[in-house]
């Protein structure tokens, strides 16, 4: 390994002591070398037990998020709740649609739905966990949308991803979101989920945000998705969500939907 590559590695470092998180679209710029030598300093340093890579970056290996960059980890956070806006998105959908799901895990709650709902759609995803609920399903058509596969997150992203979605179109999208605020809009960790979501959003009729109370009045690192130019977007989330944030959404012109339990129907 040369010099300059110790170097590197040791600026990445120095940096993650710092934040505590990191992407490679960050790096690119102090380190002024390619995403993919980015890429493979972060594999390098992971194998070195330093950090955790993440899609799009990196977290410190003793960072208590870390974790929960994981798909199989932010499954299991908050499930009721993201059952409860599954269920809430699932009765918006119409027999015959087109609809996109993508990788977020409230997503993959609505594809479970789907597999009981006896709904004659088509379904196009770049998540491989949604394929794979739906791969028995005969009378839902899926549709992969292809790239790269990212590990952390099971799907598929990348340039190819983009172009393909951007020749189809959808009745409705259903994505999900790192964060959710009325000052900054959608938010996300990374500028790959970034364009993909974008993507999507241009293409579908009526774009649904799912996202649980944990997201609603939250910024993550990168904004995305024009949401306040948007006339055909609305957010769906559960009853525990910051009403006041809610109120500021839905004063900025957004739809919302709030999903509740049953016995919280009749006195909401």
């Amino acid at each position: 390994m040369g010099i300059k590559s110790i170097k590197n590695k040791e600026k990445i470092v120095e940096v993650l002591e710092k934040k505590g998180v990191i992407s490679v679209s960050e790096l690119a710029p102090i380190l002024k070398v390619s995403e993919f030598t980015i890429r493979r300093y972060l594999e390098e340093l992971e194998k070195e037990g330093i950090l955790i890579r993440t899609y799009g970056g990196a977290v410190k290996k003793d960072n208590g998020i870390s974790s929960g960059f994981f798909f199989g980890e932010k499954a299991k956070k908050n499930i009721n709740e993201k059952k409860l806006i599954a269920e809430l998105a699932f009765s918006l959908i119409k027999d015959g649609e087109t609809i996109f799901l993508d990788t977020g895990t409230t997503t993959l709650e609505i594809a479970r739905l789907l597999k009981r709902g006896e709904k004659n759609l088509v379904v196009a995803t770049n998540s491989f966990p949604v394929v794979s609920e739906l791969s028995q399903v005969s009378y839902i058509k899926v549709f992969v949308i292809g790239g790269f596969l990212r590990n952390t997150l099971m799907d598929f992203a990348g340039p190819f991803s983009t172009e393909e979605i951007g020749i189809l179109s959808f009745d409705q999208a259903f994505l999900g979101a790192d964060g959710i605020s009325a000052d900054r809009g959608l938010t996300t960790t990374d500028t790959t989920s970034a364009e993909i979501e974008e993507a999507v959003m241009d293409r579908a009729r009526t774009i649904n945000i799912v996202a649980d109370f944990s997201k609603i009045g939250r910024d993550s690192l990168i904004p995305y998705g024009r949401m306040k130019e948007r006339k055909n977007i609305r957010i769906i989330t559960d009853f525990r969500a910051n009403k006041k944030e809610l109120k500021k959404i839905q004063d900025a012109g957004i739809e919302v939907k709030i999903a509740y339990p049953i016995e919280k129907v009749g006195r909401k």
